[in-house]
């Protein structure tokens, strides 16, 4: 698909039928007129070249956005991008710099950025999925390194940094999609430490440990681990005892869900063909207490109770089909504090940058499946820890 301007293109979710008994109750929001059902979604934004949106971090009426996540077509730019968009528009903030360029580490490196998290100060902290956690300030553009990953060559093969989360200490907890660990990182940043490893949380490489968040007590953190073939599952583990015996399954995904793939023999085929071998994607808990799971290999939504029973599951895979801009690599989520949950979608691949960053043989491809979805949840964000940071 070629790509359409900024916009908010209306799709809407066939999700009615199931929705019927669903009630969300959530902290007081601001009404929208008409009312929208749970699970209708629409387009918030779309984004250029390099475009994969992946990490998603909300501010009073601004949206940051984050680009080249894991979808292995950028190996040669030299760098990724982290956008501002105004909330109530969907259209880029008009102040610079917008977008923030972060370079990269190498000159090849297969993956891009994912999570994102904020400090008191206001300043993102990127998962930089070839083995760091960059800090970067949105109002300057001013960027350095918060954290490196022992493991890190510089490259996601031995070490890939995907969803990131503070504690109340000042931790950053880092989930690692290329083992079954999460990293914790000392407030103030340097080297981070392996905080808990179980091979609970295995899947395959690219495909271990992916959505973290703490939960609103502050207390635990939930785990989004392993594969749509060996079940994705969610889990709980004390921040104050990160050990075996304290880690509880809190739900399983037991079924094995399918999207049809276009015949056309493009980039686009063969990551659709890839994505069952994959697991999950971004969590995050909302007002309610519910627990909203990205769903990336099944390419759905899943809305969890407090219990951790599945209230919701969307769109099917033939009500996906049918959208104009289906839902494909769901990743980072965040709330918009007027009912909806946006949705970095990480979309098709195409050819990027030849080495030394050049275009390729007739330009840069670009794709309108390269966008954040607003999906209508009558939810907004439960308690985020952002804490002042040295």
């Amino acid at each position: 698909m070629e790509q359409s301007a900024v916009s908010k293109v209306v799709k809407r979710a066939a999700v009615l039928a199931v929705v019927a008994g669903l009630s969300v109750t959530a902290a007081p929001i601001k009404a929208q007129t008409p009312q929208r059902p749970i699970g209708d979604i629409e387009v918030f934004a779309t984004l250029p070249y390099p475009g994969h949106p992946g990490g998603l971090v909300v501010t009073g009426r601004t949206l940051y956005v984050n680009t080249s996540n894991a979808d292995f077509d950028r190996p040669f730019d030299p760098s990724d991008e982290i956008w501002a968009f105004r909330l109530d528009t969907g259209e880029p903030l008009r102040r610079v710099p917008n977008p923030i360029q972060v370079v990269r580490a190498a000159s090849v490196q297969t993956m891009g950025l994912l999570g994102m998290a904020l400090d008191a100060q206001g300043r993102l902290y990127a998962a930089d999925m070839n083995g760091r956690v960059v800090r970067v300030d949105p109002r300057t553009g001013a960027q350095e390194v918060y954290a490196t990953i022992p493991t890190s060559t510089d490259t996601s093969f031995t070490d890939m940094p995907g969803f990131v989360a503070f504690g109340g200490d000042g931790s950053l907890y880092v989930g690692d999609w290329a083992a079954p660990v999460i990293w914790r990182v000392p407030p103030g940043g340097g080297q981070a430490e392996p905080w808990f490893g179980d091979p609970r949380l295995a899947g395959t490489w690219g495909a271990n440990v992916a959505g973290i968040a703490v939960d609103p007590s502050g207390e635990d953190l939930y785990i989004a681990a392993g594969t749509q073939e060996g079940q994705i599952a969610i889990y709980r583990l004390p921040l104050a005892h990160p050990d075996a015996a304290h880690l509880q399954e809190f739900h399983r995904y037991t079924d094995f869900v399918v999207q049809p793939c276009s015949p056309d023999p493009d980039l686009a085929l063969i990551g659709c063909a890839l994505m069952p071998a994959f697991g999950g994607g971004g969590i995050a808990f909302g007002a309610s207490g519910r627990l909203y799971v990205a769903l990336f290999a099944k390419q759905q939504l899943s809305i969890l109770d407090s219990d951790g029973t599945e209230a919701l599951r969307f769109p099917s895979p033939e009500e996906n089909a049918a959208q104009e801009i289906p839902i494909n690599g769901p990743f980072g989520l965040a709330f918009d504090g007027r009912g909806s949950l946006l949705v970095a979608n990480t979309g098709d691949p195409t050819f990027g940058k030849g080495p030394g960053g050049t275009d390729p043989p007739g330009g840069l491809a670009t794709s309108d499946t390269w966008v954040v979805f607003d999906v209508f949840v009558n939810d907004t964000a439960g308690p985020l820890v952002r804490p002042l940071i040295p």
